[in-house]
């Protein structure tokens, strides 16, 4: 469900919640993702993303995902690229990437994001 201000993608048993909010500057995802198409799933982000991106002067994206595919793992490294594009034009960019403290392979993919991109990541270990 989309209007022109907010987009939500309604999580599902094998992806994420999705809330990108143009008027807070935020992207939240949230939630499992194994979609069966990534590049489908991810592709509609990156695409409201570039569809707004003239409008955006800030942006903070939260991820907080409770597993995270191979598959799912490239297509938000192509959104960290996108990220690097719109720091590139000057709009300022913050990732918040949650994990559990028993999770140490989520612990590291948002390291490596962290340690591989030039995105400011910030790593926040969360209660369970």
């Amino acid at each position: 469900m989309a209007d022109k201000d907010i987009l939500v993608i309604p999580m599902t048993e094998d992806s994420p919640e999705v809330r990108f909010d143009l008027k807070k500057n935020t992207i939240r995802i949230f939630g499992p993702s194994f979609p069966e198409n990534p590049i489908e799933f991810y592709g509609q982000i990156l695409k409201w993303i570039e569809l707004n991106e003239n409008t955006l002067k800030n942006l903070t994206i939260e991820f907080d995902y409770s597993i995270l595919s191979s598959a799912s793992n490239k297509m938000v490294f192509e959104l960290f690229i996108k990220f690097e594009q719109l720091i590139n034009k000057g709009i300022d960019v913050k990732v918040k990437w949650y994990y559990s403290s028993y999770d140490e392979d989520m612990y590291d993919e948002g390291k490596n994001f962290k340690n591989s991109m030039k995105v400011p990541v910030e790593l926040i270990e969360k209660d369970d």
